[in-house]
C-alpha cells in the first residue's frame, strides 16, 4: 500500500508541474496570438529531440518505480537456492 501511495504522489507531483507549465505556456503564447493547438499538431521532432524525450520518460519511470526496484534488489540479494527450496517445502506442506 505504501508503494502504491508513493507512486500516486509522484504522479500527482508530475501532473501538477505539467499543468502549471502548460498554463504558463498557453498564457505567454496567447499574448502573441499564437494558435498553440495548430502549432503542436504540426510539430515534427528530430532524432535528438525524440531521444531527449525518451530519456526524460525513462527518468520519470525510474522515479516512479524506485521503491519497487529497491525492494526487488533487496529480495534478490537475500534469495538463495536454500531459501527457494525452503519456500517450496512450505508450499508443499500447506504452510503458505
Amino acid at each position: 500500500m505504501d508503494a502504491a501511495l508513493s507512486m500516486i504522489v509522484t504522479l500527482a507531483q508530475e501532473l501538477m508541474v505539467l499543468r502549471e507549465r502548460l498554463d504558463s505556456a498557453e498564457r505567454v503564447l496567447a499574448k502573441h496570438n499564437i494558435d498553440v493547438a495548430a502549432e503542436i499538431e504540426a510539430l515534427e521532432l528530430d532524432e535528438e529531440q525524440l531521444t531527449a524525450r525518451e530519456k526524460a520518460r525513462q527518468a520519470f519511470f525510474d522515479r516512479l518505480f524506485f521503491i519497487q526496484k529497491q525492494r526487488r534488489a533487496e529480495l534478490e540479494e537475500n534469495q538463495t537456492f536454500e531459501s527457494y527450496l525452503e519456500t517450496i517445502q512450505k508450499v508443499a506442506r500447506g504452510d503458505i
